[in-house]
């Protein structure tokens, strides 16, 4: 392993275990000292990777919603049919949820609090873009004949992510179903509800 990777490793394994220690003590109960006992470094061997706890919430939040409105976008603005876009864009969901597991279940309500307020406003923008663009996907299908125009998009939208987000409470990597399969089956769940022929008259 060359030095620039081993370094960018360590730099995973620093954010990686400061939303552990945030999503099991909440942020303010965690102090720079804990992370650093967890690491096993010195507590100002963290200041190569961020200034302050705050740097380091902000760093977290914002790569990690930035991440998921980049991947969604990317899936929006394929050739795909809107069926197949939906079932990606599940499937990617629910990777990114599982590989940020710990960032997401620190208290959404103290994270926003926690961070200062452009921060704030700017991860808010990013959330809303995000449900926008999954929005955007549903609207492509009905626009197409494919979905239900009866239903509200951004309502189907935050039932969708309700749903999906639910997995971080039971979803277990190592368990009977793969995060695919999973996948798969609300995909398959969602679709069933938005098929034309599914619609009330």
């Amino acid at each position: 392993m060359t030095k620039k990777a081993g370094q960018k490793k360590r730099e995973t394994e620093v954010y990686a275990t400061a939303a552990r220690l945030f999503a099991r003590k909440g942020f303010h109960a965690t102090r720079m000292q804990d992370i650093a006992n967890e690491l096993g470094m010195q507590k100002g061997s963290l200041y190569y990777y961020f200034n302050s706890k705050d740097e380091l919430l902000r760093k977290l939040v914002t790569g990690s919603v930035q991440e998921a409105q980049n991947s969604l976008q990317a899936i929006l603005e394929t050739e795909r049919p809107p069926a197949q876009k939906l079932a990606t864009a599940l499937d990617e969901h629910l990777r990114i949820l599982q590989q940020n597991a710990d960032l997401h279940l620190i208290n959404a309500q103290e994270i926003l609090m926690s961070l200062d307020a452009e921060t704030a406003v700017t991860t808010k923008a990013i959330l809303k873009e995000y449900e926008n663009t999954w929005a955007a996907i549903v609207q492509e299908g009905i626009d197409a004949g494919h979905f239900r125009s009866d239903l509200d998009p951004k309502i189907i939208i935050k039932a969708l992510l309700g749903l999906t987000n639910s997995t971080l409470t039971w979803f277990e990597p190592a368990g009977r179903l793969s995060r695919q399969e999973i996948a798969q089956i609300f995909a398959e769940l969602i679709m069933n509800g938005l098929h034309l022929d599914n619609a009330t008259n």
